[in-house]
């Protein structure tokens, strides 16, 4: 029998054999926003547990399990558009908390989530923190890290941000049937300051909703998407994805 990874499918005498071979658990988080005229919204979500599969089937057995997807998170700044449901911070820092504890009691000692939409970021880093200091779980956080040494070589358009060249592109290599390619368009977009845009580092911190900024939805360029970037892509980042995994679980 092929070893199994996904926890809910796991039986709980399974689930207690690998927890004695294994101390770390994966979490992917993602979202359920809109993501242009093209994508689907699930992207974050789908993509989160893509990853984790992937770099998951490069490591040797016995190898962590993945949980569930969190495939609900932040994503208020989207909902001008339709399609997006979002949480309240507390309602996520509150499942991360309650995760990372159940996990704790059934023997794991370190969590790494995946998390594929940056508005999560810093609920999560808040929950890792509480994780910590209340029951010693040490929490790992990848927020698309794995993917920036592809995004930097790869990603030529201003903004690229959100359903823009980047992720119409991974999107192409591993969902092509879900893309509606006669919808992607390159957006407009509108700043308050040219000092305020994404490609650049604001002095200071500033509040925005995507319908401000872009007519569409879309924050970049889709029309310079690839299958070819895609797959490109995702090479490089399952397999800089799999080594941080295996370094965590080798601490």
């Amino acid at each position: 029998m092929a070893e199994k990874v996904l926890w809910g499918e796991m039986t709980r005498l399974e689930l207690e054999k690998i927890s004695g071979q294994v101390d770390t658990i994966l979490l992917p988080v993602g979202s359920l926003e809109q993501h242009g005229p093209h994508l689907p919204l699930d992207t974050d979500s789908f993509d989160a547990m893509y990853i984790l599969l992937e770099a998951v089937e490069k490591l040797d057995p016995p190898r962590p399990p993945i949980l569930p997807t969190i495939s609900y998170g932040l994503s208020e700044h989207h909902m001008a558009f339709s399609g997006t449901v979002t949480l309240r911070p507390e309602t996520l820092f509150s499942l991360i908390f309650d995760i990372g504890r159940s996990a704790k009691q059934h023997g794991f000692e370190k969590i790494f989530i995946y998390n594929a939409h940056g508005g999560n970021t810093n609920v999560l880093k808040e929950a890792a923190l509480q994780l910590k200091y209340e029951l010693d779980l040490t929490v790992f956080i990848d927020s698309g890290e794995s993917m920036e040494p592809g995004k930097r070589e790869l990603v030529n358009s201003k903004n690229d941000v959100h359903a823009g060249e980047y992720e119409t592109s991974t999107s192409l290599a591993n969902r092509i049937d879900l893309v509606d390619q006669d919808k992607i368009k390159k957006p407009t977009l509108t700043f308050p300051d040219e000092s305020f845009e994404f490609d650049h580092k604001p002095a200071f911190f500033y509040t925005w909703s995507t319908d401000e900024l872009t007519d569409t939805g879309v924050i970049g360029d889709p029309t310079k998407a690839t299958v070819d970037k895609g797959e490109q892509l995702w090479d490089g980042g399952i397999k800089l994805l799999a080594e941080r995994i295996k370094t965590v679980m080798e601490l």
